[in-house]
Parts: C-alpha cells; structure tokens; sequence
C-alpha cells in the first residue's frame, strides 16, 4: 500500500510542478542548469574524474566513479565509455541498441550463396524486413550467425561449395535458424553414408536447434552427449553450451526451489571454465550471473572488492550493473522489512487478527513465465482483439489454426502476418540475450533508512559502506562520517562529513579547519569548497564564505558549468542589493531537455534529424532538416546565452512590487536578450493594475524590442480617451497570446499564434499562488522556494503582496478575458472588432491548460452571444465550422 501511496502522491506533484512551471507545454525545451540526480552532461567529464560537486542523490553507479577517483584510482578509456553509457541508460533512458545482427546475418546469406543455387528463392526467414534490420530474430545472438558463417567457410575450403554434404550441411543450418523466431524444426538425418564430419556437425545443429526452440531439457541432454565425444569438433563448445542451456531453463523456471538446483550445476560446470581458453571471459560473465542468484551476499562483497580496485575487467559495466542492483536489493529488503515490523505493531495495536501470518513464500512468477505464449491479433479498425495461448515450439500453421478458432473464418494475410510477429515478439520477450540479472530493488518507503539498518556484510568493505553513510540522511550518518574522518583524515570522509553537516552539527570548527587545509587538487574539492561555504553562511560568517566562493569562480574553466550555477546559488543567498541578486541569479545551461532527450541544442537538432523516414518525410531529407533548424531557430539562439532559473523567477513575481520590476527591466545587471520577457510581463501588468503611465512607457518598451507588434501597439497610444485605450489593449491582449503578467524562466514562450488547445497562452491563476513563508520549502514544484531577500524593504514587500493578490484576484486568463469581452459587447455593440473578441475567448475557454480553461457554460454563451448578436459575422460562420467540424469527428 505504501508503494502504490508513494506513486500517487508522485503523480500529485508532479502535476502540481507542471501547474507552476510557467513556460512549460508540450515539446517544451527545457534549459538545465543543475542537477541533485546526476552529473551534468556530457557524462564524459565525470567518468574521466571532473567531479564537479558530487551530490548524495546521484545514482550509486555515478557515486561508485567518484569513490574511485577520491581514492586515487581512474578508469581505462574503455571503461570510461562503459560509465558513460551505463548513465545514459539509467539516467536518459537513452538505450543504445544491442549489437546489429544485420550485417552478420548478410554475411551468412552471402556466403550461403556459395552453395545453393543461384535460382534458389531466399528463404523467408532471411529476407529483411521492410522497417530496417534482421530484428525478428530474437533468440539468436550476433555470435550465432558469425559462426555459421566461420563454420561454412571452412567446410567449403575443405570439400568444396558443390560437395553434397556441404549443401545437406546448410539445410540443417537454415532449419535451426527457424528456430529463432517462432516453432520448432528438427534438422533432419543426414543421408545413410554421409561423412563423419557432417554426423558430427548434424549432431550439434539439432542441439542449436532445440536450444533455440527453448526445449532446454532435450538440448542439455545432447550438448552433453557431444561434449563426451571427444572426437567432436564441437566437444568443448558443447560442454560450455550445458552451462548456458541450465541457465536460460533457470530464468524461465517459475518455482526458486527448481531454479536453484539448475543454477547450482551451472555454477559447478562454469567453474572449469573461467581459469582460460577462448570462454574464459563468458564463463566468468555467466559465472557472475549464478553467483548473483545463488550467492548475493558473497556477490555483492566480492563485486565491491573487484571494483574497489580492479582495472582491464572484461565485465567491467556487468559487474557494475549487479553490485549496484545487489546494494538495491538488500536495501529494499530492509525497507520492507522495517515497513511491516511497524504495521505488525500497528495491527497488534489495533487488534488485527492477522497478526503474525507469513506471507506466502515469494516465486519467480512475478516476472517470469515458462507456460504458453500468450498473443493477441487485431481487427484493421482495432476495434475487436482476439487473443490465444500456444506452446512455444508451436508450429506456424498451428498458430495460425488457433487464431482462426479464435477469429471464427479464416485469417487474412494482414492477419497472418500480425500473429507471425505477435510469436515473434513474445519469444523475444522470452529471452535476454546479455544473461542481466533481474532487478529487485526499488522498494519505496517513507521510512528513511538507519545505518544500523543496514546489514553487517554490507560495512566490511569501504566502498559498500560509504555509498550507504553518503546517501543516508539521518544524523547517524553525519556523526559516522566524522568518525571516519577522524580515525583516517582522508579527503573522502571529509567531503562526507561536510555534506551531512548544519551550522550546528558537532565539531564544525574541527571540519572548517581541515577543509582550509584541504588540498586544491583532489578530484573531491570543490565538494568540500562548496559546503563549506554553505555551513559559513549559515552560521553568519558571510564574509568568509563569499572569498570562498570568489576563489572558486576566478578558477576559470576549472569550474563546470552546473557546479559555477551552484557557487552562484550560494553567491545570492547573500547579497545585497539588487543588482547582487541578478547577477548571481543569472545562469548558462549545461544542456537542455526536450521530451526526455538531454544535450546541448545542436544535438538535439541532430537527433531530431535523424528521424527523417523517407516513407513519411515524402519531400526528401533536406527539405526535412531545413524544417527541423526552423523549428529549433528560437532555441538556437539560446544556446550559450546566460538566464533565470525558475527560482529567482519565482522570487521576482512573487516578492518584487511593479515599481523594483521596473528598475530591473532598466539595470545594466540585466542582459539585453532577456529584457524583453520582462517588457512584456510588465505592460500586462500595468495594464491589470491599471497603471497608465507604466503601460505607455512599456507600450515603448515593447514597439523596441517588437518591432512586428508596432502597428498594433500605435492604436494604443493613438487612442483619444481612457475607455478606447483601454479596448485597445484589451484587444491587443487578444491578438497575442505571448502578454502574461509574469516573468518566464528559461527561454520563455516563443509562438505567439493563437489557436485551439495551445496551452502556453496568456496565464494561468495558479501560476502565482498566494504562499507563506513560514510553510517552507514548497518542493512539489521542483525547486526549493527562495526567501525574500533582504534588501526589500517592508514598504515593498506590503506593495507586493498587495499586487500579487489583485493579479491572483483576476483568475484564468480565460475567464478573465471573457468577462471583460462580454462588457465591451455590451457596453459598445457595434465595435468591428467585438465579434472576433468573443469568438478568440469563446476558443479560449475550450481547453485545459494545466488545471484553468475548459470552462464549458461559459464557452456556450459567448457562443450565444454570437449567434444572436452577429449572426453574419465571418467569425459566427466560423465557430458554426469548427462545430459541424467536431460533431462529424464524434
């Protein structure tokens, strides 16, 4: 219950952050400026020993670099690359894909052509597919294809393409490959005479096949058998073939108990292994896997010590993957142990009858199966679906039976084709290649986890023990840590001890000293630099902290950008005055983020490109490309640009009066390129809070920085008394939906075209809450919120908050707008410009932005109003239109 609670509540804020986030709507591009969950990109910096700032929410995988780097240690350019991509894995969700079969499975069909005939159809299964690659191959790895092709070669250097045995050789061979996508096919006997060297290799082809096929019982039955031919020249590969059959028969075994004995045998075999020959390294990456299941406490120890020290480690990013899902794993298990200790106590207290009943034993049927495949096929409309259940060595034709019982007539060739591929794709989903552990981490609590919680197998080696005290919150973990650093005076337990400590944490002095003498060159520095800082300033010593601060961000390029943007955090939380608190708010990006991609803007544009498909994008690629640098062309211009963060955004519309916006939209702090985010709020502003001289001074402001929007611009100060001013601007509004009274973070709205569904027109109520300070971080929008500064006076803070209120007493730009819309309609009728005024709110009031909009009553009497008022008008016919439009898609 608590885990389904914690997701809820995850889903809750994340659509309470969306619903703060100013700018934000779909596709936004998203500049990131730091980041407490990763290091910033490119990864490549971290894993070659940039550390940055090294934070407690990093992944255990990033934490594990920098634990090796603090030590002394570094990483090969090979596993540098391995880090790298672990992180855009885990972090990006950026998977790159597993090795191409293609090209080894073009070299096999080339060199199969040596043999068959040249009027020979290419069997279907060798055939690519028109979506790119020889992916419906699920079941057989790269390798396998590559030594077909090995093995053909030497066959033919040895009898000849035209041999018969070497023809009847390559039949089998297309009969086991069958087996990799769907059924189960035999290779038949060879002819009554044939060559031992084709019994041998036949011999080995029908084990291949039944180990594709997933009958893993009849295929370790006849490796075994070979392995004991020692005249085979398959005997050693065989017998290493047992070991790979026990285990992939263990990962789709339902039951632990008949799992253990399979994984255990694998164990014994593999061990024979690893000490040389050409599966050496296999058998060891295999090994590893067994060891995983069977053995995971001596596992995660051993994993530890090995990547403690160990470099030239063939399964470097393996190892790394289970130690970290290990320390996950046992992690969870304390949560959830701790979690029902509490609700026993609970249930005793409250006199549950259940107390003290175990729970079932926990199977491997969570996650995987080894009965029927289970497919589905649907109608072309999708409207209907007809699922069936087949063995695993089912045959083609016995799929197809069973659909058409299911469908009730027979199958078309679309569906046909669509339950090939459904089997296609389960028997991918049957079998993992790369042999990865299972994860069995991710148990979440509310409960934060106690040091003395964690296991004792878990403290014995240092970097098991570190990573837990690092990632601990608790005030155990502060007192531990100083502990360490004392009993060592290491640079690591330093770093360790200043990141879990406050202004009143014991023996602060002792650490600000030793952080005075720590040396500016370990890879842990600027860790230690910033929170020292940070402890400085919360004890008041400001001054000290702020030559700590110079001194890091005069160190040039040293600096990465992320961790200069955390300097500068610190930087502004003392200053003084308001130019202070621009220029230590402004910030560059280190990447951006586009719906989940991350990198600078130019990669994003490049990977935009790569989607070009000439089967859609039927106006060649650089038509295509042309549209993509069009589409990024705002963006681009950002790239290098320094901004706001989304805080002291937050903290300028919330707490600066209109008259401080004033002098910040008018300070030589503040870069020309963002001056005209702040004209904008603030004409809507004045035009909210009805300040006349503030609205035609920024009507200015805006012609400058607007040139397109001068012609309307002029009408309002063209206009001859207050009423037509004001229904100039208010019309003017209308026209452009980029007028918001608040100032946006990042790059701010870019399309000032109005139209259906566009969330990031105009403004939203609830992007500018009434808050109170006292109630703390407000962390559900993302950010820690930032306290008033100082150097507002109290005058200005009361003026503030005067606004602020009138602004959130408007409501919905939707609502708002209509109201005043429908006045106008009535007050002056025969204005041209009224009936596109109700018709632009009318629109406006038919979608959801982000919780305001979607105002249904509303929306059918500005229609009303329309209709009876200006029934000839273009836009009456207009709505009529986009109405008989909407019903037809009904």
């Amino acid at each position: 219950m608590k885990s389904f609670f914690r997701f809820a509540t995850t889903i809750v804020l994340l659509l309470a952050f969306l619903s703060q986030a100013l700018p934000c709507g779909p596709g936004y591009t998203t500049p990131m400026f730091n980041n407490e969950k990763a290091p910033e990109n490119p990864y490549s910096n971290f894993a070659s020993g940039q550390l940055g700032i090294i934070k407690p929410g990093f992944r255990r995988s990033v934490l594990f670099a920098a634990y090796r780097y603090l030590n002394g240690g570094s990483f090969s350019a090979n596993d540098q690359a391995a880090l790298v991509e672990l992180w855009k894995n885990e972090i990006d969700h950026s998977y790159k894909p597993q090795d191409d079969i293609s090209e080894a499975v073009k070299g096999w069909v080339e060199k199969r052509k040596e043999v068959v005939s040249k009027e020979e159809k290419t069997p279907e299964i060798y055939v690519e597919r028109t979506y790119g690659g020889y992916d419906f191959f699920p079941n057989c790895t790269k390798n396998a294809f590559e030594t077909a092709t090995e093995t053909l070669n030497s066959r033919i250097s040895s009898h000849g393409p035209n041999d018969p045995g070497v023809s009847n050789w390559v039949n089998g061979q297309d009969q086991v490959f069958n087996n990799c996508s769907s059924g189960k096919q035999t290779p038949s006997d060879p002819p009554a005479g044939s060559p031992d060297w084709l019994q041998k290799d036949r011999a080995y082809q029908r084990a291949a096949a039944e180990f594709y096929s997933l009958d893993y019982r009849s295929a370790k039955v006849h490796f075994a058998e070979i392995a004991q031919d020692t005249e085979s020249p398959w005997a050693e590969t065989a017998d290493y073939l047992v070991a790979r059959t026990l285990i992939r028969q263990a990962s789709l075994t339902k039951s632990v108990a008949s799992a253990l004995p399979l994984y255990e045998e694998a164990e014994a075999r593999l061990e024979r292994f690893v000490s040389g020959g050409k599966f050496a390294a296999s058998a060891e990456r295999l090994l590893g896997l067994v060891k995983y299941r069977l053995h995971p406490e001596q596992r995660v120890s051993e994993l530890a010590k090995t990547l403690s020290f160990r470099t030239g480690n063939e399964n470097f990013k393996q190892d790394l993957i289970d130690y970290t899902w290990l320390l996950d794993k046992f992690e969870s298990q304390v949560l959830e142990a701790e979690a029902k200790r509490k609700q026993a106590l609970e249930d005793a207290k409250n006199g549950n009858a259940n107390v003290g009943k175990e729970e079932p034993a926990s199977t491997l049927a969570d996650n995987k199966d080894d009965g029927d495949l289970k497919l589905t096929i649907y109608s072309e409309s999708y409207a209907e679906s007809w699922s069936v259940s087949v063995k695993p060595d089912a045959t083609d034709m016995e799929l197809l039976l069973a659909f058409e019982r299911a469908v009730g007539k027979p199958l078309t060739e679309e569906q046909k084709k669509n339950a090939r591929t459904a089997k296609e794709s389960a028997y991918a989903s049957r079998y993992t290649d790369s042999q990865r552990s299972d994860y069995e981490g991710g148990y979440y609590s509310d409960d934060k986890l106690e040091l003395s919680q964690v296991p004792a197998f878990l403290r014995n080696d240092e970097l098991s023990d570190w990573l837990f005290t690092f990632q601990t919150k608790t005030p155990e973990a502060y007192l531990y840590s100083l502990k360490r650093f004392k009993e060592s005076g290491t640079d690591l337990w330093l770093m360790t001890a200043l990141v879990k400590a406050d202004k009143s944490s014991t023996d602060i002095p002792r650490l600000i000293e030793a952080a005075n003498n720590a040396n500016r060159t370990t890879p842990g520095y600027q860790t230690i630099a910033f929170h020292q800082a940070r402890i400085l300033i919360e004890l008041g010593r400001n001054a000290e902290a702020k030559k700590i601060i110079e001194d890091m961000m005069n160190t040039g390029d040293e600096l990465a950008i992320s961790t200069r943007n955390s300097f500068l955090d610190l930087r502004r939380r003392i200053g003084e005055t308001v130019d202070d608190f621009l220029t230590s708010s402004l910030r560059k990006a280190y990447g951006w983020d586009f719906s989940g991609s991350v990198g600078s803007i130019d990669e994003l544009i490049a990977e935009q490109k790569s989607y070009y498909d000439p089967e859609y994008n039927k106006d060649g690629r650089e038509a295509f490309n042309k549209e993509v640098e069009e589409r990024y062309k705002d963006e681009s211009m950002w790239q290098g640009r320094e901004m706001f963060d989304a805080a002291s955004i937050d903290l300028m519309n919330r707490t600066f009066p209109q008259s401080l916006l004033l002098e910040v939209e008018a300070s030589k702090a503040l870069p020309d390129h963002l001056r005209p985010k702040f004209a904008l709020a603030l004409w809507t502003r004045s035009y909210l809070l009805g300040d006349t001289p503030s609205l035609l001074k920024m009507t200015a402001g805006l012609s400058k920085y607007y040139p397109d929007l001068d012609p309307q611009l002029a009408k309002i100060t063209a206009a001859t008394t207050p009423a037509a001013q004001d229904r100039a601007a208010l019309y003017f509004i209308l026209k452009n939906p980029l007028m918001s009274p608040y100032i946006e973070d990042g790059i701010g709205k870019t399309d000032n075209e109005f139209g259906d569904w566009d969330s990031n027109d105009w403004w939203c109520s609830s992007y500018l809450p009434d808050w109170d300070e006292s109630a703390g971080d407000e962390s559900e929008i993302g950010y820690k919120r930032l306290d008033t500064p100082k150097f507002l006076s109290a005058a200005q803070r009361q003026e503030a908050s005067a606004e602020r209120k009138r602004i959130i007493a408007f409501g919905d730009a939707p609502k708002y707008l209509a109201s005043r819309v429908m006045d106008w309609a009535k007050k002056t009728p025969t204005d041209r410009r009224v009936p596109e005024a109700l018709f632009i709110v009318q629109q406006a009031n038919g979608w959801t932005k982000y919780g305001c909009g979607s105002n249904e009553d509303l929306q059918n009497q500005l229609a009303t109003i329309l209709r009876k008022n200006y029934p000839s008008s273009e836009w009456t016919q207009k709505l009529i239109a986009d109405e008989a439009e909407r019903a037809g898609e009904k």
